[in-house]
């Protein structure tokens, strides 16, 4: 089974791309927001972490920007009446943390902006999910406010570390990497891009 793909992307669409590794292309379905979430580019390497699903007749691989992602994407599949694309649907809509905000709170109007998730897929998805969210995606150092706002005078690092899905152990391993490197003051989106690179093993 592939859990992990480290390559060349040649193609993207709004919900595929495809990797180049080694030659060989491999085609993922991906969540809408995946390129805005990395900035992807053509030509250029990256790293999606992988939930490989075997049918009798295909074999489908769907790709994600963080680990966090691909845990929700298959909590997802395990909730009655959604499947991948559905699950995908969802990701593309809300992020990690807005996923696990609206099901704490229960916030079915939330879960709804998904096309095709009614009120009864969405209340299915509350009770599926159910305290098995929030605890690894509450911000670092940050209160577990449904806001999920950080004081103005915070590192925005964390919490936006954690809104991709990261856990506690990982941003603090990202922060001491960024001190070490000398770029813990560098701009935002310079230090996000370096962690995830980081913390991908790049």
């Amino acid at each position: 089974m592939i859990g992990r793909i480290r390559g060349q992307l040649v193609e993207r669409q709004t919900d595929q791309v495809i990797v180049d590794v080694g030659g060989v292309g491999y085609r993922l379905s991906v969540p809408g927001s995946l390129a805005e979430q990395l900035e992807l580019e053509l030509e250029q390497e990256v790293v999606l972490q992988v939930h490989t699903q075997v049918r009798q007749d295909a074999i489908q691989l769907y790709g994600f920007a963080t680990r966090g992602e691909l845990a929700c994407f298959e909590l997802l599949l395990g909730v009655g009446s959604v499947g991948a694309k559905l699950a995908l649907a969802v990701l593309s809509t809300l992020s990690v943390q807005e996923l696990a905000d609206a099901v704490a709170r229960e916030d079915l109007r939330t879960l709804q902006r998904t096309p095709g998730v009614g009120k009864r897929v969405a209340s299915r998805i509350v009770i599926d999910l159910a305290g098995k969210l929030l605890p690894e995606f509450i911000p670092v150092g940050l209160p577990a406010t449904p806001s999920g706002a950080a004081p103005q005078d915070a590192d925005p690092l964390p919490l936006a570390l954690a809104q991709l899905g990261y856990r506690r152990s990982e941003i603090h391993k990202a922060q001491a990497w960024l001190r070490a490197q000398g770029q813990s003051e560098a701009p935002l989106g310079e230090r996000v891009r370096m962690s995830l690179k980081h913390l991908s093993g790049g």
